[in-house]
This record gives structure tokens, C-alpha cells and sequence, in this order.
């Protein structure tokens, strides 16, 4: 019921609706007249429990498996080649600024308190919970900060007060409180002075927060991206088979915060799990890095996306116009010059070592390639100083990542590779499909673990509709062909018929 439900992307009423009095739902899930009701709370209930069993929702992703290997089957698909990109999805929560997360945050702490908890709280605390915990709406900027930063202490006196009691300090409310004053809120501390919790001015609230923070009280999973605040949905689908519907392979769901920089290895690692590891994974610039796409290119496949070879002129040469023997040793560079030396040494006042092809420098500071080559000049110069005004040997990084990074950017500058690459595009249709007819743009549900089973059953049904239509354009096409030859054959019959020929008398 939840598979239908999430397909026809209903609301639990609707669903349960439809449930009691469309005959076809109760076909569908085999219900007779006599069965066919359900309450919402056995809905609900069985959902909170699905998620509070299995959080990970490992059930749900191995019917999402035998769907997917069904149709792979049935519809002769290649898994050759595949592609893969990510969308933004938001939960059911609301995001208005930082007052209303401190606002809310507070007021679904005091909420969870007892009676008896509550006394402990001060009145000036309770008061702003019971008069003006929505108070802070039309005022400006300046009013603002100070309403903020008055929140910021509420939190820090709560944090205080329930410290040491085991009872509370164990439950989701208090842990939230903790968590926003770390992530928003610092001390400004006095050299040799302790912090005084009655002290207005020692506690302020950050100007900016970085990393994974806290968005909603409602949804601690959440997370900010560049996208904003929610998840994000990485999916991988089957591509380049032409006249046949294009099946969804593998998904993932994590916080907007986190990046999708190498996330294609965990894509990856799960198809060749299944038996359906690509040749080709085709993806955008948001998923290569060095690292990642020198550990995918050893599994050979070949990872098609976009690289930036960072603080780089276009004209720069890459390390693919170099030579190199089977030991990853430089032999020429692009104008047929020999290294003198290899060594492991540091790169950009880095810790870390690395190999580096040794160039003679007088023979480098006369090249007319200098200004268009990678090589780095000599250290211990003066600022402004040129090139070919140094004195000393030139080198170059040649690491296996960098090497591989010069060459997909080589590649990408090509007419074919960029062909090629046009059906990556493809999948931005996928994720249309699914925010217009399935809603997975915006949820009914909160928390990683809904969320997840949610997407899932929606992934589900956009796979059994394509293959059903598959199916379907088939048996029409199949259909259509036998009409057509039949009146072809008629026809053919008819001309063939002797004709009667009758005379008058």
C-alpha cells in the first residue's frame, strides 16, 4: 500500500481513500470487501516501526534490487553504459533563518519537559516560551541581533540548569540544545576570568557557522549545501539503449551538507555488488576528484566528467603531452627533453612527498614552450621574479592522480569526448519525471530514515511504470505490425483473385 501510496504521490488520507473505495487498489493488494479498511494510526504506526527496525531500510532497497534485476532482464538492457547525478529533495520541515531554528529549538525542549522539570526553569524563560516564543517576527536587523543573542543565553542558562540530570540529558531535546549552542554560539571569554552564565555579554552568536549544522529541531538529519537546506539523491541509470526505456540502477541519500565529491566509489562499489558494473559512468563536475577517479579508472572503467586542473591558464599544457615509461617515470616532455633526475620531495610547501621529474633549468629557460609548460620553476626566488630569470633545475609533480587528472582534462577539450558526453545530460529528464509525477521534491515525511523509505518506494514505482509501458509499447507495436500485415496480405490475396466477367445477353 505504501509502493502505491508513494507512487501516485498521495497524502496518507488520500491513500487510505483510495484503499477503501477503488476497486482497483483493492485488486491490486488482493484485499476483499470485508478487509478493506484501514485506520491511519495502523498506517503511521507500521511506518515508525519500519523505520525504528530497519533505519537503513534494507528491506525496502532489496525489493528495489529484485525490481531492478527483473526489468533489467525482461527488457534486454545494457548496463554498459550508465550516469549518474544528484538532486536536491527537501523534508517536510520550514526554514525561516536563524531565529526561528533557536526558536524552535528552544520550544521543543521545554515542550518535552515535565511539570516538575519545568519549575526548575526561569521566569523570564517560561514567560518568553508562553507570550513570546513567535515575538521576534517584523523586527529589524538591529533588533534582531539582540533578540539572538538573548536566545543564545537561554540556551547556554538551559544547558546549565539540566547539565548533571541524567534524565534529561539523555533525551533528543537536550542533546539539540547542545548541538545548536556548539555549532552557533561561542564565549567570549576575558583573560583570567570565569564564565558568568548571569554575564549578558560572554556568550555571542557566531557570524557565520560552517560545516554540517543544525537546521530544524524536526529533522536533525538535515543539512545545509549549496543547494540550501535538506537532502540530497544521487542516482545512477542505465543509458545508450535506444528505443528501449532506461532503468534506474542505484541510489543513495544523504544530507545537503555533504559533498558529492567522491561519492561515485560508493555508487560503484554497489553495482558491481549487483553484477552490473558500467564500462562507462558518465557524471558532472561535482563528482571527480583526484583520488577518486584514479581508484575508478583502476576498476577500468571509464569515468567521463568534467575535471578543473584549478589555478591553471587554459594554454598550460597537462602532463598527457608528457611521456612516461611503465614505472610512471617521465622519459620526454612535450619538445622531446629528457629529465635529468627523479626525486621525492614536497609539493607546494606541503608535508606530504611526492615523485617529481627533474628538469635541467638552462635548458628549460631556453625552451619557447616555458610559458605553456607545467613545470615549476626554482624556489628561493624573488618575488616578481620570471621564469626564465631564475637560476636552477625545473620540476614537475608526476603522481599517478595528477597524471590522470591532465589526461581527462586533455580528453574533455575534444570534439568526440564532448559528443560523447551529451548523453549524461539525459538523466536531468529522470529527475523531472520524478519531482512532476512522483513528488520527491518535496516530502510529506522527516527524518533520514522516512525519508529514505519514502524515495525508495518512489524510485520503485517510476522503475515498474517504464517497464510497464515498455511492456506495453510492445504489445501495441505488436499489435499494429499484425494489423498491417493483415491488410497487406488481404490485399495481396484480392489481387491475385481471378475477376468474373460477366456479358449481357
Amino acid at each position: 500500500m505504501c509502493l502505491l501510496q508513494e507512487s501516485n504521490n498521495m497524502s496518507d488520507q488520500e491513500a487510505l481513500d483510495e484503499f477503501s473505495f477503488d476497486i482497483r487498489w483493492r485488486y491490486a493488494l488482493d484485499i476483499n470487501e470485508e478487509d478493506d479498511y484501514l485506520s491511519r494510526r495502523s498506517l503511521v504506526e507500521f511506518r515508525r516501526r519500519l523505520a525504528a527496525k530497519d533505519p537503513e531500510m534494507k528491506l525496502i532497497r532489496n525489493a528495489f534490487d529484485t525490481i531492478r534485476d527483473s526489468a533489467l532482464k525482461k527488457l534486454e538492457l545494457s548496463t554498459k553504459d550508465q550516469r549518474l547525478d544528484s538532486t536536491h529533495i527537501i523534508s517536510n520541515i520550514r526554514i525561516r533563518g536563524r531565529m526561528s531554528l533557536f526558536s524552535d529549538t528552544l520550544g521543543v525542549f521545554l515542550k518535552s519537559l515535565t511539570d516538575e522539570q519545568m519549575s526548575l526553569v526561569p521566569e523570564d524563560i517560561q514567560k518568553w516560551h508562553t507570550t513570546e516564543s513567535e515575538g521576534w517576527f517584523g523586527l529589524g536587523s538591529a533588533d534582531q541581533k539582540m533578540k539572538l543573542e538573548e536566545l543564545a543565553r537561554y540556551l547556554y542558562t538551559l544547558i546549565s540548569i539540566f547539565e548533571k540530570d541524567e534524565i534529561v540529558n539523555t533525551t533528543e531535546p537536550y542533546q539539540l540544545l547542545t548541538r545548536l549552542f556548539s555549532e552557533q554560539c561561542e564565549y567570549e571569554k576575558e583573560p583570567n576570568e570565569d564564565i558568568d552564565s548571569n554575564t549578558s555579554h560572554r556568550i555571542k552568536v557566531k557570524k557565520k557557522s560552517e560545516g554540517i549544522t543544525l537546521q530544524s529541531p524536526y529533522d536533525p538529519d538535515v543539512s545545509y549545501g549549496h543547494k540550501g537546506a535538506g537532502y540530497s539523491l544521487h542516482i545512477a541509470e542505465t543509458c545508450n539503449n535506444p528505443e528501449k526505456p532506461e532503468i534506474i540502477t542505484d541510489y543513495e541519500v544523504h544530507g545537503a551538507g555533504r559533498s558529492d565529491i567522491g561519492k561515485a566509489l560508493s555508487v560503484i562499489e554497489r553495482l558491481s555488488e549487483a553484477g552490473i558494473k558500467p564500462g562507462t559512468l558518465f557524471a558532472d563536475g561535482g563528482y571527480p576528484s583526484v583520488p577518486s577517479a584514479l581508484k575508478i579508472t583502476e576498476q577500468q572503467i571509464e569515468f567521463m566528467a568534467p575535471v578543473n586542473r584549478g589555478p591553471m591558464a587554459d594554454d598550460v599544457v597537462g602532463r598527457d603531452r608528457f611521456q612516461f615509461d611503465s614505472s610512471g617515470h617521465a622519459t620526454k616532455c612535450p619538445m622531446g627533453h629528457r629529465p635529468i633526475d627523479h626525486r621525492i620531495l614536497s609539493s607546494n610547501n606541503k608535508t606530504n612527498r611526492s615523485l617529481h621529474a627533474i628538469f635541467d633549468g638552462n635548458t628549460c629557460r631556453a625552451c619557447s614552450m616555458l610559458d605553456q609548460c607545467p613545470v615549476r620553476a626554482p624556489n628561493h626566488r624573488e618575488r616578481g621574479c620570471q621564469a626564465r630569470e631564475t637560476v636552477g633545475d625545473f620540476r614537475l609533480e608526476v603522481t599517478a592522480e595528477l597524471r590522470l587528472r591532465d589526461q581527462m582534462y586533455g580528453d574533455q577539450q575534444t570534439p568526440q569526448w564532448k559528443e560523447r558526453y551529451k548523453i549524461r545530460s539525459g538523466i536531468e529528464a529522470t529527475f523531472s519525471e520524478l519531482k512532476r509525477s512522483y513528488g520527491i521534491g518535496k516530502l510529506r515525511v522527516r527524518r533520514m530514515a522516512k525519508v529514505l523509505f519514502a524515495l525508495s518506494c518512489k524510485l520503485i514505482a517510476c522503475n515498474v511504470s517504464r517497464w510497464a509501458k515498455a511492456h506495453f509499447f510492445f504489445f501495441r507495436g505488436l499489435f499494429q505490425w499484425f494489423m498491417y500485415a493483415s491488410k497487406t496480405l488481404l490485399r495481396i490475396v484480392q489481387a491475385a483473385e481471378p475477376k468474373n466477367h460477366f456479358s449481357c445477353a
